[in-house]
């Protein structure tokens, strides 16, 4: 089903490296520009992530795992779930990362992904979801607040580009 805004959502497949990894560099460096060291940001190379990406595509269920917001052939955002890590409310599925195209912000596109992560969820026969991000991501924390998400009030640390940084997370009734 194509959106009114023009894109559809799909699984993932291998010639997405590209689109995916342009993404990714991209949002990294204009989601965590103040949280994250400059010149880590700036050593990101899309060229590379791409590269990762088909490398892991052969060989993992990644694209299974991924799905896309594809308008008219191009990925214009993309979202990595599968089963919750650490200790969340069984069974849970986990949102890992969750990108969207800057020029694509505010078409709806991030909320269809996480829709759609919901669905392939309770397809898995999972009744619950998680996301976790920086704790300084404001506009990702008011996203998730605006979908619906509960606050999970244990913050952790995880290690984000070789240093350990707060994270804190979102959970979903599915």
């Amino acid at each position: 089903m194509i959106s009114e805004d023009g894109f559809k959502i799909r699984r993932a497949a291998a010639a997405d490296g590209p689109d995916i990894a342009r993404i990714h560099v991209e949002a990294w460096r204009d989601s965590y520009a103040a949280l994250m060291p400059a010149a880590y940001l700036a050593r990101m190379d899309a060229k590379i992530e791409a590269e990762r990406w088909t490398r892991n595509a052969g060989i993992s269920r990644r694209t299974e795992n991924t799905l896309v917001a594809d308008a008219e052939g191009e990925v214009v955002g993309y979202a990595i779930v599968g089963p919750a890590r650490g200790r969340t409310i069984a069974p849970s599925g986990e949102i890992y990362a969750l990108y969207v195209d800057t020029d694509w912000r505010e078409h709806g596109v991030g909320k269809a992904l996480v829709e759609a992560a919901f669905e392939l969820f309770r397809d898995r026969g999972l009744s619950h979801a998680v996301i976790w991000c920086l704790e300084g991501n404001f506009a990702a924390r008011g996203f998730y607040q605006r979908l619906g998400g509960t606050l999970i009030r244990e913050a952790r640390l995880e290690e984000v580009a070789g240093m350990p940084l707060p994270v804190i997370g979102y959970h979903w009734d599915l």
